[in-house]
């Protein structure tokens, strides 16, 4: 049962991944989008990882995806007609994606071995952390995983995320010269133009 659930789940992400890239109204992408990242929160309970689920629900659906929905929503976007030039791109699109699925489905192949007796996807053929680490919490397993094994690369992208921040506040906050002197030109023009009116009413 829970084989026949995965497989209905799996293909549901495949369409709604689909309708994301396919559809031309961005609000409706952007509703597929949401899906898409539910039923991947679901896939994960199925493979008993309720942490990356919650995760996924929490940051992309509770944040991301509502905040792109609501710039959406006060944009206004209109439903767009679609373009003429889809036809030209269209099988170069679909050769592209037929490479992508074989790769991904060679890899898939690789990645888990077949069981015999369930007919199913029981096993990942690579080392399970979990029996490694003396069937800990996800919460612990992940925490050991990413501070021992990936420890640099937690810093790496710590430091991209931190220097990214830093690079928006820079961009968006205007400079402030106190002992900077400038002319308004508005003033200038105005000046100007009343020196001459005067000049004029008095000769």
């Amino acid at each position: 049962m829970i084989n026949v659930l995965s497989y209905f789940f799996f293909t549901l992400l495949c369409v709604s991944s689909l309708c994301v890239v396919l559809l031309q109204n961005t609000f409706f992408a952007l509703l597929f989008l949401i899906l898409s990242f539910l039923l991947t929160s679901v896939i994960l309970f199925f493979l008993e990882c309720e942490f990356l689920a919650l995760i996924l629900i929490i940051i992309y659906v509770g944040a991301v995806a509502v905040l792109l929905l609501f710039v959406l929503m006060m944009l206004e976007t209109k439903l767009k007609n679609l373009s003429k030039n889809i036809i030209l791109y269209f099988p170069f699109g679909v050769f592209i994606n037929g490479v992508f699925f074989f790769e991904l489905a060679n890899l898939i192949s690789k990645s888990f071995n077949e069981n015999l007796y369930s007919n199913s996807f029981s096993f990942n053929s690579y080392l399970n952390w979990y029996n490694v680490l003396d069937s800990l919490t996800d919460l612990e397993v992940y925490g050991q995983l990413l501070y021992t094994q990936f420890v640099l690369q937690v810093l790496i992208v710590g430091l991209i995320l931190f220097l990214a921040l830093v690079g928006v506040i820079f961009l968006t906050t205007k400079p402030i010269y106190k002992s900077y002197k400038s002319q308004t030109s508005f003033c200038q023009l105005s000046r100007s133009y009343l020196e001459q009116n005067s000049n004029q009413i008095l000769l």
